[in-house]
């Protein structure tokens, strides 16, 4: 999916490939955000970036009429760079910024209609509080990423992409090798968590990263990695 931000050159945005083995129905969106502030007092800003991140958060839940989860992610504390014809005292300001994201549900009776007016209502409150925090001098200023579908709990599907693996695997297998000597799988590594890939508000792609290796194996011979 597109952030606000984005302008196409053409009416019609074909989506880049996606390399998936699985692909589900995505049932949350996502959007990244920074609220940043310059200030002299650390010991006050935190408590001024925490009521900003509650307005945000309060802000999205009116304006999509679901609940919206704040999920903070780290802070950063940076020296100011010293501006030209500064004062003494603007030496020792800091400039202090939270990371964090806004989590909305995505339930499945939702039809894709009712799941483009969610997103178009977060994209218009994400709009809108940056361009307030850009208006207000010395208050918090918000940044934002672009809003996307994920699923919320992708290793329920770990089953699936290992079954799916494990076809492959043996479709190559019976392809490569022959009768009079069959590919067996002699080494496998434990498989990564379960990634994925937005591709659209009714897709994710899924996929799991399983590394095998396919060998002969001689009877008698007991492990293809044995020597003698």
């Amino acid at each position: 999916m597109s952030s606000y931000k984005e302008k196409y050159a053409s009416p019609l945005h074909e989506p880049a490939p996606v390399r998936a083995e699985f692909v589900v129905r995505p049932d949350l969106l996502r959007v990244s955000f920074s609220v940043s502030l310059e200030t002299e007092g650390i010991e006050q800003t935190l408590p001024l970036l925490q009521r900003a991140c509650e307005q945000l958060q309060r802000r999205a839940r009116e304006a999509t009429g679901t609940e919206v989860t704040f999920h903070p992610r780290d802070t950063r504390f940076n020296r100011s760079a010293p501006k030209k014809l500064s004062l003494p005292e603007d030496e020792d300001r800091t400039f202090v910024a939270v990371n964090g994201l806004l989590v909305v549900p995505l339930p499945a009776e939702l039809d894709f209609w009712a799941r483009s007016t969610r997103v178009g209502a977060l994209v218009r409150v994400c709009h809108e509080v940056e361009r307030d925090s850009r208006e207000m001098k010395k208050q918090p200023r918000f940044s934002f990423g672009s809003v996307e579908a994920f699923v919320s709990q992708p290793e329920v599907h770990r089953a699936e992409l290992l079954r799916r693996f494990a076809a492959r695997v043996r479709e190559l297998a019976t392809a490569v090798g022959s009768a009079e000597a069959p590919l067996h799988v002699v080494d496998c590594a434990p498989a990564s968590a379960v990634e994925q890939t937005p591709v659209s508000l009714e897709e994710v792609g899924l996929s799991l990263h399983v590394h095998c290796r396919l060998d002969v194996v001689r009877e008698g011979r007991g492990d293809s990695r044995g020597g003698g």
